[in-house]
């Protein structure tokens, strides 16, 4: 008789009693369910020996109590203390700051570098309408698996070497373990000696002091980073409560070596979302062997591989189509070297820094032309501008805020742009523009349950919307929900029979009213 624990099979006699071997098989596949650590056979006898140490520490009489103890207890509450000491038991604290010499090299001298000019010039672009100052640069790294904490304060200070204004930046350096008492000691910032033995004294002597516990981080350099327990299998990631999103770094090194294939993958996938197109992910050495590391770009350098996201380019809003990536921006194109843009002002022919008092609708107007002009023509910075001058004018101006949207979500910076949707929506709460587009970055950022929302809300808000039911059925038919899919394909097909068959479906695509009938006709037979 087979019986399953998790996904598992387990292979036993139908009326034999479960033994201790059975339930360290139970152990083995809870933990890989759990946390995704893969038990090796050389370490599983002196982990079963740590098992009975618990086991007598609690009064209990055998290893399946410990399992039922454990199943019983939410593995996901932090107060969950069996769970903290199951994980002391799995996990390696052992680390050093600047490990693996190379990486670290590669880190400081192209691969930050590159992001901080890229989020430099970014910021350069992005201008505040009300005060006309410029917003503060972001960066956003994530040290996932940072045990006691070093490899996050190990970037903070390569970021503090590399830029000067550092605290005119909006910087966010995370440090997250699944070891809450690793956590706590990576807050305390105090070191041994073990924990320098790669380090500079010239770093050691700038960035610690003496401490009679060892060394103590400098403060400086401790408030730059923000420690957190994560579970990397079991949390869902992107994750805007915890800030694990949008990230343009993720350090995950020497944590997969534990996990087992199909955890690295998940793992792997969860990652890739959680990134900024553009971001960078760095792992140990070989720890992605053999895994399909699509729809990364894989760089090989010589200190390392790195797997970059691509930059995505959304399409027209209202397209029923998803992102597809889009070829690196490079300095001059969409006048990203030059802020001030002064060729925009020739387009229009007049003076963008002029603010007119009874602004006429004629100049509302050739700017809303310049700003669908210039989307057009992916010249995204000069949408941005043009949409803020807009709303410096008119700053119930429903349609600059849609436009600097789509805009901001073309540069890959959908905090902005989702942030630009829900101003829209404050200002005309019943359009659903500005929800296709919410939708769309939704998708790109893997998060399938809020796309799946704003789709539906579309639907409430116009039931006859072919590309919301289109886009809706095709996140169901990809998710395998074969019934939700078939549903909305048959409300789709009800619409479609009702409007002119050679009609195109909107004017971004081509396809007729009759050419999807069919599709959907195959997707229903």
């Amino acid at each position: 008789m087979n019986q399953m624990i998790g996904d598992r099979p387990i292979l036993f006699e139908p009326n034999s009693q479960r033994s201790d071997d059975f339930s360290l098989l139970q152990m083995f596949a809870l933990i890989a369910d759990t946390f995704g650590i893969h038990i090796q056979p050389q370490y599983q006898d002196t982990l079963k020996k740590n098992f009975l140490t618990r086991i007598r520490a609690l009064g209990l009489s055998s290893l399946n109590d410990y399992y039922h103890l454990l199943v019983a207890t939410n593995q996901l509450i932090p107060s969950a203390t069996e769970w903290q000491e199951l994980i002391s038991l799995l996990t390696v604290t052992e680390t050093y700051f600047f490990r693996d010499q190379g990486q670290m090299s590669l880190l400081k001298n192209q691969l930050l570098p590159e992001l901080i000019e890229r989020k430099r010039q970014l910021s350069l672009t992005h201008c505040n309408a009300t005060n006309g100052e410029f917003y503060r640069p972001t960066l956003r790294l994530w040290s996932a698996g940072c045990s006691t904490g070093e490899e996050a304060y190990s970037l903070a200070i390569l970021v503090k070497e590399l830029i000067f204004d550092y605290q005119a930046w909006d910087i966010l350096i995370l440090g997250t373990d699944i070891n809450q008492p690793a956590i706590a000691l990576a807050e305390q910032g105090i070191y041994s000696d073990w924990s320098f033995r790669t380090i500079t004294p010239e770093i050691k002597s700038r960035y610690f002091r003496s401490h009679k516990k060892g060394w103590e981080i400098d403060p400086a350099i401790r408030a730059m980073v923000t420690f957190q327990p994560e579970n990397l299998m079991q949390d869902s990631y992107p994750a805007y409560t915890s800030s694990i999103h949008d990230l343009d770094l993720i350090l995950c090194r020497n944590v997969f070596i534990y996990f087992d294939f199909n955890a690295i993958a998940r793992v792997l996938d969860k990652f890739y979302c959680s990134l900024a197109p553009g971001g960078f992910l760095l792992t140990g050495h070989t720890e992605l062997h053999g895994q399909k590391t699509e729809p990364f770009q894989v760089k090989n350098f010589l200190q390392s591989a790195v797997y970059q996201r691509h930059r995505p380019h959304l399409l027209q809003q209202g397209s029923g189509q998803r992102l597809t990536p889009a070829p690196k921006l490079e300095r001059g194109e969409t006048g990203i070297s030059n802020p001030a843009l002064p060729t925009l002002e020739k387009k229009l022919g007049f003076d963008l820094s002029v603010q007119p008092k009874g602004v006429s609708i004629n100049t509302q107007q050739t700017l809303l032309d310049a700003a669908k002009r210039s989307l057009t023509q992916e010249a995204y910075a000069d949408v941005i501008q043009i949409a803020e001058q807009l709303i410096a004018l008119a700053p119930q101006h429903f349609q600059a805020y849609c436009l600097m949207a789509e805009a901001y979500a073309n540069f890959g910076d959908y905090s902005q742009g989702n942030q630009a949707c829900q101003q829209a929506l404050q200002i005309n709460p019943l359009a659903i523009e500005p929800y296709h587009l919410l939708a769309q970055i939704a998708e790109e950022q893997g998060d399938q349950i809020s796309a799946k929302l704003f789709l539906k809300r579309i639907i409430y808000l116009a039931p006859t919307s072919v590309t919301a039911h289109l886009e809706l059925g095709s996140i169901y038919e990809r998710e395998g929900n074969v019934k939700q899919a078939q549903k909305i394909w048959r409300s789709l097909l009800e619409i479609l029979q009702n409007l002119p068959q050679e009609q195109a479906i909107d004017s971004n695509n081509q396809q007729t009213t009759a050419e999807l009938k069919a599709y959907v006709l195959k997707h229903l037979n």
